[in-house]
């Protein structure tokens, strides 16, 4: 017998739109961790209207942008790519109606693909969690109002493909192809300066993707495709960190 109730989403932000709408999970936030606490439970129907977008504040567009450009990371570099050739990607203005109805329909197909694949984050649907390893560290850490959720995650998506650069799994190329389209959706790519890394790092022990003791990240390998790694040197995270300092 299946629990809960049948409920529809109607997400009226981009975040909402191309990720926590789709994908069945229910988790909320809690002192100790993002998303610690939860359940998987599918809605009968998403219902999205691009339209809402336009009252829609430009940080929380930009935080939204955050998830899309993750999709493009993990697994659709022609999503990637169009982004790419768009000059202006902070503000729905700057955006065509066709390319905006392009990201949301690839970033959704991009959720249910991995979802259908591993409903229940056995396996693969862990790479949806691209840069949120340390993005959620830094969203505890600030108090989850400092650094909004999209922002955070665009802090860990440049962690992670530093990481992944020191550790030679993707040219330094692709990180700077991923860092411009960042910066080009007006998200940030430093760590706020009151954040410790050594807090930081404590702060990853406590996530909801340690496994076994190990702490889980999802690493770029090219645009389009990532690895699940959970032997980082503490070295290099440390390392990766101190840089994305804004002051030295």
């Amino acid at each position: 017998m299946v629990k809960g109730i049948n409920f529809v989403q109607v997400p009226t932000s981009l975040l909402a739109m191309v990720d926590a709408a789709i994908g069945g999970k229910t988790g909320v936030n809690h002192p100790q961790g993002k998303n610690l606490i939860g359940a998987f439970h599918q809605p009968r129907l998403v219902l999205i209207d691009p339209d809402i977008l336009q009252t829609l504040a430009a940080r929380e567009f930009r935080a939204g942008m955050a998830e899309v450009i993750k999709y493009g990371i993990i697994w659709d570099a022609e999503l990637f790519a169009q982004m790419e050739n768009n000059k202006n990607l902070s503000q729905l203005g700057y955006i065509k109606s066709e390319l905006m109805d392009f990201i949301l329909t690839c970033s959704c197909q991009a959720k249910a693909d991995v979802v259908s694949k591993d409903e229940k984050e056995a396996g693969l649907r862990a790479i949806l969690n691209y840069g949120h390893t340390i993005g959620h560290a830094v969203e505890s850490l600030t108090g989850y109002t400092q650094v909004i959720h999209g922002e955070a995650v665009a802090i860990g998506m440049v962690a992670a493909g530093q990481i992944a650069m020191e550790l030679g799994m993707w040219t330094k190329q692709d990180t700077q192809r991923q860092d411009a389209l960042i910066q080009k959706a007006g998200l940030p790519t430093k760590l706020p300066d009151s954040l410790d890394i050594n807090t930081i790092a404590d702060t990853l022990q406590t996530d909801k993707k340690v496994k076994d003791g190990k702490v889980r990240f999802i690493l770029p390998t090219q645009i389009g495709n990532v690895e699940i790694i959970d032997k980082i040197p503490t070295e290099i995270l440390c390392k990766v960190l101190s840089a994305m300092r804004t002051t030295a």
